[in-house]
C-alpha cells in the first residue's frame, strides 16, 4: 500500500488563494492523477481548501471545515473512494485527519 502527501503550494503568493476552492480542487485532481498507488493521502488543511464547508471551522480558523459530502462525490467522478485516516492523527490534529483517497477498482478491468 502506497501514500501520498499532497504537494500544494501554500506560500504567501503562491499559485493559490485560500478561498479559490477550484484552484484547490484542480490541484488535488493533478496530485492524485500522478500517483500511481492504489491509496494516497492528503492534508486536511489542503482538502478543506478544496471543499469547504458553509459553516465555520470551530477547530481552526486557519483552514474551512472540510465538506465530506461534497468532497465524496468529487472523489467518486475522479475515480477514488474517500475516508478520513484518523489513525494517522496527532494529538494537536484531533478534529483535522487526514484524508485517505483509495483508488476505485476500473469498470474496463
Amino acid at each position: 500500500m502506497g501514500s501520498y502527501y499532497a504537494s500544494i503550494d501554500t506560500q504567501p503568493g503562491g499559485a493559490f488563494a485560500s478561498r479559490d476552492s477550484r484552484a484547490w480542487q484542480h490541484a488535488l485532481a493533478q496530485a492524485l492523477a500522478a500517483h500511481h498507488s492504489e491509496d494516497a493521502l492528503a492534508l486536511y488543511p489542503y482538502v478543506a481548501f478544496a471543499f469547504p464547508s458553509a459553516s465555520p471551522n470551530p477547530y481552526s480558523r486557519e483552514y474551512p471545515l472540510l465538506d465530506y459530502r461534497e468532497l465524496k462525490e468529487w472523489a467518486i467522478s475522479h475515480g477514488w473512494r474517500v475516508r478520513p485516516a484518523p489513525e494517522l492523527v496527532l494529538a494537536e490534529e484531533k478534529y483535522s485527519p487526514p484524508v485517505r483517497f483509495t483508488r476505485l477498482p476500473s469498470r474496463y478491468h
